[in-house]
């Protein structure tokens, strides 16, 4: 019985939610951290996303839309590592139980709400007109 909360509290922390905080010193905080994703703003304000980043003396390297690419830091105007957000996952497991919970309690009290007459709306008989 207690698989199912261990498996689903398992799955929303492997794809719960992330958030993108920026790196103030890029080469000393991706030693730190070493983050699986990078958000890279270069001088023309486009935003690059590179996995699997790695920092060689003052050039980044890592994949760009599956392909190898090396950019210089001194072309990038931000770097932001996207990381895990506990608390926001906690939240939304939070949410996501709660409104399970609600529905199916709605659902219950609608199964067995009584019919017009204060008797439940099904005949346990065979004989419809037994019941009415």
């Amino acid at each position: 019985m207690r698989t199912v909360p261990i498996a689903c509290c398992l799955m929303l922390g492997s794809i719960g939610c992330r958030t993108a905080v920026p790196l103030v010193s890029p080469a000393q905080d991706l030693a730190a951290r070493q983050p699986r994703t990078l958000l890279l703003a270069d001088s023309d304000h486009s935003v690059i996303r590179m996995t699997a980043a790695r920092l060689t003396g003052d050039t980044l390297a890592g994949l760009v839309k599956g392909q190898t690419k090396a950019i210089p830091l001194s072309h990038l105007t931000e770097v932001r590592a996207v990381v895990a957000a506990p608390a926001k996952t906690a939240g939304l497991a939070a949410g996501v139980g709660g409104a399970t919970l609600l529905a199916v309690w709605m659902i219950g009290r609608w199964l067995t709400a009584p019919n017009a007459n204060g008797r439940p709306g099904f005949c346990p008989t065979a004989d419809p007109s037994s019941c009415s």
